[in-house]
């Protein structure tokens, strides 16, 4: 590879140069990927690690730093090479049935949780879903100990304070429990690959290396944060976008200023014109960042509303993102679904509707508390903002059956006519052609009447949307944030 850096990657090169540590922020594509490249070709002969967020983008990165002395990996790769192996013959194990968790852990009677409670009881199988998950979020962590603040109560559950803690302190003595049957080796409980990664990261490693890599910082495995913050006499070059930092509800945190160093940062987009950029910008203000783009010198691009059909329709919601498909197939166009795994997430909320429907139970860890169908729509009714609602909204228009069918019917992206993929997915993708979808709500009133801000994630996820585009986009499903100048929320 050979280019003639920008001033800003050169200045990014400098940094690096001076041996401490260095902190990147790269807008949306800005080519931080040929910045790392110059780094790592500096020095060809300095053992580094690339850390990577998944297997694929670690076999690109392999590729793009031949030649260099980097080696890129996951952190899931790192983790299981070191304490994982004894597990491996665990970590393909068949599904294990709640009721058959409920036995190991002695999970028996259902919990009463008062008469002043919106559910009376929760019954066995949600218990086990409540442990279930107090377990994984503490795996997730960079928590020494799992605590009673690791479980998150189901959003439509409201509790007295005193049922609130009872609750609490049953659960989180069932998730230690838990934990402590996982992790033997013999254990007879499922075990995740999250599992190996946090007995890792308990174990305090050294990783071997001069440089570490840190991409996609805005977003880091809290993990791999605490991993990183604790070697001693290794060089970091750490990189991300705080603007685009949309993986929070899942445990991420902004490493960015995790870590201190010389800060740089890229600004010239190689994706798209001005326009786009211009567009970006908005999102950049609201969100009140230093950061601005420019468009690529040259390149045409422009953001209207288009009649033409787009290549990819990005929107906020799985729900959001089967209505869509159902209308491009409507309309005849071969659609395909991105994200390896989120057409098997939108097959099985459709299939849990029509369970609710026809046998009033399902398993599904979003609708496992509602007893009937009819109790998802009376939810709904309280609170239509919730993707719930949107989700009984489409069964109630389309019928679950017919979603289902949708769902089957799609196509690998590579052969469809259009790309329907949820904007969360859509980071770090990119299309000629970009309509965005009409699910990004916008923010409704207070008990005042006034006009509530915009919430900070959300302004993110927006900015990550419009930024996907290379030539044209259609942003007319976000014309109402326009009408925004003072920010946003916390």
């Amino acid at each position: 590879m050979t280019f003639t850096p920008t001033a800003e990657q050169q200045a990014a090169l400098d940094a690096y140069r001076t041996g401490g540590n260095l902190v990147i922020e790269a807008g949306a594509g800005t080519g931080k990927t040929s910045t790392l490249q110059l780094i790592a070709r500096d020095n060809p002969r300095r053992r580094g690690l690339y850390v990577a967020f998944n297997k694929a983008i670690a076999t690109e990165a392999q590729r793009k730093f031949a030649g260099t002395g980097i080696t890129a990996k996951t952190v899931h790769s790192l983790a299981f090479n070191a304490v994982g192996r004894p597990f491996g013959p665990r970590l393909g194990a068949k599904y294990m049935f709640w009721h058959d968790k409920a036995k190991v852990l002695g999970v028996r009677e259902r919990f009463d949780l008062g008469p002043s409670a919106s559910q009376r009881f929760l019954a066995p199988k949600t218990l086990v879903r409540l442990t279930t998950e107090t377990v994984d979020a503490f795996a997730r962590s960079a928590a020494d100990e799992l605590t009673e603040d690791m479980m998150v109560l189901p959003e439509n559950l409201t509790l007295a304070d005193d049922a609130e803690t009872h609750l609490r302190k049953y659960v989180t003595r069932l998730a230690r429990a838990y934990w402590q049957n996982v992790t033997f080796v013999d254990g007879t409980l499922p075990f995740k690959h999250d599992y190996y990664l946090k007995l890792w990261q308990l174990s305090r490693p050294s990783i071997d290396a001069d440089l570490i890599m840190f991409d996609e910082a805005q977003d880091a495995d809290p993990i791999m944060t605490a991993v990183i913050s604790a070697q001693q006499n290794t060089q970091l070059a750490v990189v991300g976008d705080p603007n685009q930092a949309i993986y929070s509800w899942r445990g991420a945190i902004d490493a960015m200023n995790a870590f201190g160093g010389i800060r740089t940062q890229l600004t010239q987009s190689f994706r798209f014109g001005q326009a786009i950029a211009d567009e970006a910008n908005f999102w950049l203000e609201l969100l009140d960042s230093d950061l601005r783009l420019s468009g690529m010198p040259g390149a045409a691009s422009s953001v209207w509303k288009s009649g033409r059909q787009p290549e990819a329709i990005l929107t906020r919601s799985n729900v959001g993102a089967i209505r869509e498909v159902l209308e491009s197939q409507r309309r005849g166009t071969r659609v395909g679904i991105a994200g390896a795994n989120k057409a098997r997430e939108m097959h099985a909320l459709a299939k849990a509707a029509l369970d609710l429907q026809q046998r009033g139970s399902t398993s599904h860890p979003d609708l496992d508390i509602f007893n009937s169908w009819d109790d998802v729509v009376t939810f709904s009714q309280m609170d239509d903002g919730t993707e719930i609602a949107a989700l009984v909204n489409v069964v109630e228009e389309y019928t679950a059956e017919r979603v289902i069918d949708a769902i089957d019917a799609c196509v690998p992206t590579e052969q469809a006519e259009q790309t329907i993929s949820t904007a969360h997915v859509a980071k770090g993708l990119e299309w000629f052609h970009v309509r965005i979808a009409n699910d990004f709500r916008e923010p409704g009133k207070d008990e005042d009447g006034n006009q509530k801000p915009i919430i900070r994630e959300e302004a993110r996820l927006s900015y990550v949307a419009v930024t996907r585009a290379q030539r044209h986009l259609d942003a007319s499903g976000l014309d109402w944030a326009k009408q925004f100048t003072a920010g946003v929320a916390a």
